[in-house]
Formats: structure tokens, C-alpha cells, sequence
């Protein structure tokens, strides 16, 4: 942008910038209008009425509604026959881990038995290892 000494500072000696400036000012208030014309249509159908306000009320009573029977369904989520399945799936895998370590823990007796003539009991009571220790069924 140019600007010309003789001419009041601001006004630019590019005259289609100008012009481009002075049609964008113009859409924009165009625009300004045509937004204030859809406002004032859309508050139209939106004055408060009884039946509005009424309506209003029991939007929110049901929205409430709404969200109280999710949270109880979340409640009872446990009980859906897929999660059952899932929860049975998981101890089954925890199942076969624990007796897993109880086979390593029974080999490591073994072993310690063998190799440095142990006796079972000594053992058990060296590695904190309880009486009753046994698969789980």
C-alpha cells in the first residue's frame, strides 16, 4: 500500500483495494441484516407461553428421568449375560494360573528335596508355604 503525502494520511492510492474494502464492508452489513431478520423469525414460535414453559418442565423431569434409569441400568450391568460370560472366562484363566505356580512350586520342592536331601516339611516351613497348600478346584 502507497500513501501519497498530499493526500489526508489513510487513504490509499490503490483505488480497486479501496473499492474491494468498501464491497466487503457492504456484504458484511448485509449479512448483519440478514442475521437480525432470521433472529427476530426465529424467536417467532419461541415465546413464553404456558404450554412452553410447560413443556420446558417436563423435557427436564424426563431428561432426569432418563439419566436416573441409565445409572440403574449401570447397576445391573453385572447381570448381563455377556459380562457373566466374560467374568467366567477371566477366573478360568486366573484358575489355570494358579495352579500353573502350583505346579512350579511343587517342582521347586521336588527339586530342592532331590538335590539337597530336604525334608517337605522343612520346606514348607523355610518358604512360608502353608499345610493345606494344594491345586485350586
Amino acid at each position: 500500500m502507497i500513501f501519497n503525502s498530499s493526500v489526508r494520511l489513510g487513504v490509499c492510492l490503490n483505488r480497486p483495494f479501496y473499492l474491494f474494502l468498501i464491497l466487503q464492508l457492504s456484504e458484511g452489513n448485509q449479512k448483519h441484516a440478514n442475521l437480525q431478520k432470521s433472529i427476530e423469525k426465529a424467536k417467532i414460535g419461541r415465546q413464553e407461553t404456558e404450554e412452553r414453559v410447560m413443556l420446558a418442565k417436563e423435557l427436564s423431569s424426563l431428561q432426569s428421568k432418563r439419566e436416573q434409569l441409565k445409572a440403574e441400568v449401570e447397576k445391573y450391568k453385572e447381570c448381563d449375560p455377556q459380562v457373566v460370560e466374560e467374568i467366567r472366562q477371566a477366573n478360568k484363566v486366573a484358575k489355570e494360573a494358579a495352579n500353573r505356580w502350583t505346579d512350579n512350586i511343587f517342582a521347586i520342592k521336588s527339586w530342592a528335596k532331590r538335590k539337597f536331601g530336604f525334608e517337605e516339611n522343612k520346606i514348607d516351613k523355610t518358604f512360608g508355604i502353608p499345610e493345606d497348600f494344594d491345586y485350586v478346584d
